[in-house]
């Protein structure tokens, strides 16, 4: 009996990365996006402000921090 093989996400070492290593990059990046965010929606008004920032920019900067927007 023969076996079929598949190697659709593998392109070789010089090819981009496959569909299973973007969405492993994707969830890695997602989870530092969120544990950024969590950690400055902690402080409070007042260290946000010690550090020149507001509640309001909170998502902003998480999300240019991990994914440079």
């Amino acid at each position: 009996m023969a076996h079929a093989l598949n190697f659709g996400d593998y392109a070789g070492p010089s090819a981009e990365p496959g569909v299973f290593a973007r969405l492993r990059q994707a969830i890695a990046d997602f989870r530092a996006y969120r544990a950024l965010h969590d950690e400055l929606d902690a402080l409070t008004d007042r260290e946000l402000a010690d550090l020149g920032l507001s509640c309001l920019n909170v998502r902003d900067i998480a999300r240019a921090a991990v994914y440079g927007n």
